[in-house]
């Protein structure tokens, strides 16, 4: 359905159980109080706009399979695929990532939700959050870049809070999925949550790259205006008294052809009546809201896009249109059955000219994959479409796949 269709957020289990990915709070949240709420007025980027350059190369598609639990441990992947049309993707049979879950949660390494974005110098960057267990940190900012999208664990940064001056007091500083990385004004940023607030955090500069960083500081008192948000810093921009009713997790940007940027994020009212890790309750209080911005600082107020949704993602298509990808859980929530969320299918829409209106959801399939014709497994999770702007660039990210 295209009606305000259903919210999503989600703060609560730190474990895919079933292959569900959740975010997780464990006293994420500020030990200081909170800053001010987010201001809702627009401003004007004084950076010269760029618009997608319209292009037939195919999108860069990228999912999460999660393979079954045997004797308390099951294999998660990321798995790369393309799609021309935005709805049917065409798996390479090549794996980006690789880690386990463990119901015991001994795993060496646990990624959440991770993401693959591509950068304007053609570098693949992979952010995730850690799991309580992590060795590198806990709800750490995993990043790691490359040629290819394909992820080694040995270069793989943890970011952790920063305890300088300034900073914040927090215990970790992302526990759901982040945005794609992506270029702004002075270099590469990205969207993450804390505590159920949605904040910004400048990556990288010309000269300054983000696999550099041991630590972020979470700023104590918000930046105004983009240009204050210096190399290693991250600002809240959603949260606060606008929207303490609700608590926000995973983030999806664009960016529209006029300039304006769109941001996607998961969120669930605090009175839902669920409780935490609440299964097909909680699955089912999940929506996605959109919010938009001309300077990636001031925001106007949430409204909501997808109902009974998770996992948002989001790219502008070659022809300049924001397409959004959800984990859609409408038979779940309609039967109750926590086994039907499993079979979750991802769908998609794109805002409609001028009315920005979502259009009528459309299903994607994975022709290619086992899962798309077999109910007994887990369906994919966490559909990642990565835009790439020429034809050169597309060849350069098929070399990967040999």
């Amino acid at each position: 359905m295209t009606t305000p269709t259903k919210i999503a957020c989600v703060l609560v289990s730190a474990v895919v159980v079933g292959g569900l990915a959740g975010a997780a709070v464990f006293s994420l949240r500020s030990l200081d109080e909170p800053s001010p709420s987010v201001v809702t007025t627009s401003s004007t980027l004084s950076t010269p706009l760029t618009t997608p350059t319209p292009s037939t190369s195919p999108i860069a598609f990228l999912y999460q399979t999660v393979g079954k639990m045997t004797n308390g441990v099951g294999e998660n992947t990321v798995e790369l695929g393309s799609t021309t049309d935005g709805t049917t993707v065409s798996s390479y049979g090549v794996t980006g990532l690789t880690w386990n879950i463990r119901i015991d949660k001994t795993e060496k390494y646990h990624y959440g939700d991770p993401v693959f974005s591509r950068l304007n110098d053609g570098t693949w960057t992979m952010t995730a959050w850690s799991g309580q267990n992590d060795p590198r940190g806990a709800a750490y900012l995993l990043y790691h870049e490359s040629e290819c999208p394909i992820v080694d664990d040995d270069a793989v940064v943890a970011i952790g809070p920063s305890s300088e001056a300034g900073c914040q007091k927090v215990r970790g500083i992302t526990m759901a999925k982040s945005s794609q990385v992506f270029d702004g004004p002075d270099g590469q940023y990205v969207f993450h949550m804390i505590g159920g607030e949605i904040f910004l955090a400048h990556l990288s500069t010309a000269t300054q790259r983000a696999k550099e960083l041991d630590s972020m500081c979470i700023l104590s008192a918000p930046a105004s205006s983009i240009s204050e948000l210096d190399y290693g810093e991250s600002t809240k921009i959603i949260g606060g008294d606008d929207t303490q009713a609700m608590l926000l997790s995973d983030t999806a940007i664009a960016r529209r052809s006029d300039g304006t940027w769109v941001l996607f994020v998961k969120g669930i009212k605090k009175d839902s009546g669920c409780e935490a890790g609440g299964g097909i309750c909680e699955l089912c209080a999940r929506n996605i809201y959109r919010t938009t911005s001309t300077d990636l600082i001031n925001w106007s107020d949430l409204e909501v896009v997808v109902e009974q949704a998770s996992v948002p993602e989001a790219t502008t298509m070659p022809d300049g249109t924001v397409r959004l990808y959800w984990q859609d859980f409408d038979d779940a929530c309609t039967a109750q059955d926590q086994i039907v969320a499993g079979i979750a299918p991802i769908s998609t829409a794109y805002e409609l000219d001028e009315s920005y209106e979502l259009s009528e959801p459309e299903q994607v399939i994975f022709p290619d994959e086992p899962f798309q014709t077999n109910s007994k497994m887990h369906y994919a999770t966490n559909g990642n479409p990565v835009f790439i702007s020429d034809s050169a660039a597309f060849a350069n990210f098929e070399a990967c796949m040999k």
